[in-house]
């Protein structure tokens, strides 16, 4: 199945947001709470969409979790990586599975790597933004000790806000602009929202 976010700007909006050097940021959170990666990053049009499958892969990678870091995956799972199973990251560096052992609705990984304390692991997502496709962009990155598990239920909601201090997807634990969440748990495959410059956030299209 197929998700389509709409998100529209009027000129005005769009002159604010090139003076500024403000880019919009999209983000999915992972585990509850606000999202710590920023998925895509766009210099926004009148009119955009971004389209995306519901289906993710698991990464590692030695990049520290800080903000304003941007990860590069050193190994992975394909795309679509099984829930309610377990996969390993082996001493050689590769990722074997999927096996017994994982939870309901997520994503799990036991790090036996030993040559590292800890790794950063998460799950990656594509899309198509704006026609263009966009392939392995983390959406998560959480820090996993030696011979521990970590356990991974996204959300299928995104949040969408105005952001000048980020040119390129990243880490971000901290996040001061207003953001819109949108959730497309019930059941739509389709929302569009236009930019309102009040709230700085997406309000519905009426």
């Amino acid at each position: 199945m197929t998700f389509q976010l709409n998100f529209n700007f009027t000129d005005q909006d769009l002159k604010h947001i090139y003076e500024t050097n403000s880019n919009v940021a999209i983000a999915k959170p992972v585990g509850g709470g606000k999202p710590s990666v920023a998925w895509l990053i766009l210099k926004p049009f009148q009119n955009n969409t971004l389209e995306f499958k519901e289906e993710l892969g698991i990464y590692v990678s030695n990049t520290e979790v800080q903000t304003g870091a941007k990860i590069t995956m050193l190994s992975s799972t394909p795309i679509p990586s099984a829930q309610n199973k377990l996969y390993t990251l082996e001493d050689n560096g590769t990722i074997s599975g999927p096996s017994n052992g994982g939870s309901p609705n997520s994503y799990a990984l036991q790090n036996n790597f030993s040559n590292n304390p800890y790794m950063t692991v998460g799950l990656y997502q594509n899309a198509v933004l704006n026609g263009q496709v966009i392939n392995n962009n983390p959406i998560s990155g959480n820090s996993v000790l030696f011979r521990s598990t970590i356990t991974m239920e996204p959300a299928n909601s995104l949040y969408l806000w105005i952001e000048s201090n980020l040119q390129t997807a990243t880490i971000v634990n901290n996040i001061s602009s207003p953001m819109t969440k949108i959730d497309f748990s019930g059941g739509e495959t389709q929302i569009s929202l236009k930019y309102d410059a009040t709230s700085g956030t997406f309000i519905p299209i009426s």
